[in-house]
């Protein structure tokens, strides 16, 4: 006996296109709700990874360039990206190895011998407790966590210059906004990135070549390598290149030479904030058209709120929200 075909419920076509798209509906509301249920539980396993996850992929974003130019030399992508991620980490991991050598060269010929017995005078007679081996070792294990992020950075970039790319044109293709606003909040994005990233490297350069020239005139030993540890110090935020310059102004003083000390202290300070300031709000406002009072804020905002990352991630933010806005106001609009 050949089974009959199933009959459909009264009143109910199936091939009616209303009919699909409410079960249309109903199953991307399905999706949606179990997207939502585990997205928390995929942020929780993700969030020991955010820093280097955020870290490589605004390095992507930088070195996108870079990578279609070695997409042009060799025909596979992973090949692009593996040459594209050892010409950035090369370099990098070369000045490292360059500057503890350097240390390790001036620690030899006593140069950080008066900070030392300084230290040695302040601490004399204290005793060891339990609170300062603690903390001794959070500060081991923070350097331990920077090391391993920076591992995990260099990852998950070859991985994103392999990927990115498409999973981009994925992430595009399901939002549900036109493909020119698309665009244009992506393209803010990217400008954003770059624009803070290269005003941060040009920031650290200049720094780097001025507070060698102060170094130079003061007298003090390897100028040029106390420069470029000002240089790279003027990406931390907050404290900036004052952690290279602050103790060489100490040891100054401790030679006695209290008016050199004050004057290179005076100097370095002024140069730093004038910079940090005023110099690179105003490189980094200009090619973003925002106010240089508002990228210097949201700098500041963003390392009060995020830490380091907060350098890079506060003009970013407060750039994307300004696009969105805009969108928002031009969506309004009445269409002509």
């Amino acid at each position: 006996m050949t089974p009959s075909a199933p009959i459909p419920p009264p009143g109910r076509n199936p091939f009616d296109p209303a009919s699909w798209m409410d079960s249309r509906r109903i199953g991307l509301l399905i999706l949606g709700i179990a997207i939502a249920a585990l997205l928390p539980a995929a942020y929780r396993m993700a969030r020991p990874f955010l820093t280097a996850m955020v870290l490589a992929a605004i390095l992507a974003i930088v070195l996108d360039p870079l990578q279609k130019r070695a997409s042009r030399l060799v025909k596979r992508s992973s090949v692009a990206a593996l040459i594209t991620t050892l010409v950035t980490v090369g370099p990098i991991v070369t000045l490292i190895l360059l500057a503890g050598v350097a240390m390790n060269h001036e620690i030899k010929s006593g140069a950080f011998g008066p900070i030392l017995r300084a230290g040695e005078r302040l601490t004399a007679g204290a005793s060891i407790n339990r609170q300062a081996i603690q903390q001794a070792m959070t500060d081991l294990n923070q350097v331990a966590g920077g090391l391993f992020t920076a591992a995990l950075t260099v990852l998950f970039l070859y991985v994103l210059l392999v990927y990115g790319q498409g999973w981009l044109a994925q992430l595009t293709a399901i939002l549900p906004l036109d493909a020119s606003v698309t665009n244009r909040i992506l393209t803010t994005i990217r400008d954003t990135i770059v624009a803070n990233v290269d005003g941060i490297l040009a920031g650290g350069a200049i720094q780097a070549i001025l507070f060698e020239i102060i170094f130079r005139i003061a007298g003090i030993g390897s100028p040029a390598m106390w420069g470029a540890f000002a240089g790279l110090a003027s990406m931390i935020p907050l404290v900036g290149a004052a952690a290279v310059w602050l103790p060489l102004a100490v040891i100054l003083a401790t030679h006695g030479t209290y008016v050199k000390a004050a004057l290179v202290a005076l100097v370095c300070l002024a140069g730093q904030e004038v910079i940090t300031l005023l110099l690179l709000p105003r490189m980094v406002g200009t090619r973003l058209r925002q106010p240089p009072l508002l990228i210097a804020l949201s700098v500041l905002g963003g390392a009060s709120a995020f830490g380091p990352l907060g350098i890079l991630l506060g003009p970013v933010i407060v750039s994307v929200l300004a696009a969105l806005l805009q969108e928002f106001r031009s969506q309004l609009r009445p269409a002509d």
